[in-house]
C-alpha cells in the first residue's frame, strides 16, 4: 500500500470494495502500523436480537489486522494472511464494533498483525475479542 499524506483516505478508498462496502465499514483512523475499523450494528449481523455474530466479530478484526500489515509493507507490494486466530473474550452485544489493528512486528517479506475488537453498549467499550495475524508481502511481478 502506498503510504500517502491521508492514510485514512487510502485504506477508506481500497475498502470501498465487494466485500468491505458489503459489510459498511467506517475508517476511523488509519496510519503507518495501525487501522481502526467501526461497524455499526445491523439486524443481518446478529445471532441473537442485539448480539453481533462471531464471524462478524472475526471479520473486523482480520481486515483492521491485515490493513494495519498492509500499511507497513513496501509500495505496490501484494499482501497475503497466511494465518490468523481469534479468541472471543466478552459478550458482542451492543451498538458497534470498533477493531483496533496494530503491527507486532513487520519484516520484508513476513509481518505479524493484531486487533483488539471491542464492542460499544451504553456509551462504554468492551473488549469482546483479540485476534493475531501471520502475513506475506510479495514484490509485484512483471
Amino acid at each position: 500500500m502506498a503510504i500517502g499524506e491521508n492514510i485514512t483516505q487510502e485504506v477508506a478508498r481500497k475498502l470501498d470494495k465487494n466485500y468491505a462496502r458489503f459489510f459498511g465499514f467506517e475508517v476511523v483512523e488509519a496510519r503507518p502500523g495501525a487501522v481502526i475499523l467501526s461497524l455499526a450494528h445491523r439486524p443481518e449481523f446478529e445471532h441473537a436480537p442485539g448480539w453481533f455474530e462471531g464471524a462478524i466479530t472475526s471479520a473486523i478484526g482480520q481486515i483492521a489486522a491485515s490493513y494495519s500489515g498492509a500499511t507497513a509493507a513496501a509500495e505496490g507490494w501484494t499482501n497475503l494472511v497466511l494465518d490468523h486466530s481469534v479468541r472471543y473474550v466478552g459478550a458482542a452485544q451492543g451498538e458497534r464494533l470498533v477493531a483496533v489493528g496494530r503491527v507486532t512486528r513487520s519484516g520484508r517479506a513476513i509481518s505479524f498483525t493484531g486487533a483488539d475488537v471491542y464492542v460499544e453498549r451504553d456509551g462504554e467499550r468492551h473488549l469482546c475479542a483479540q485476534l493475531e495475524m501471520t502475513m506475506r508481502h510479495t514484490p509485484p511481478r512483471d
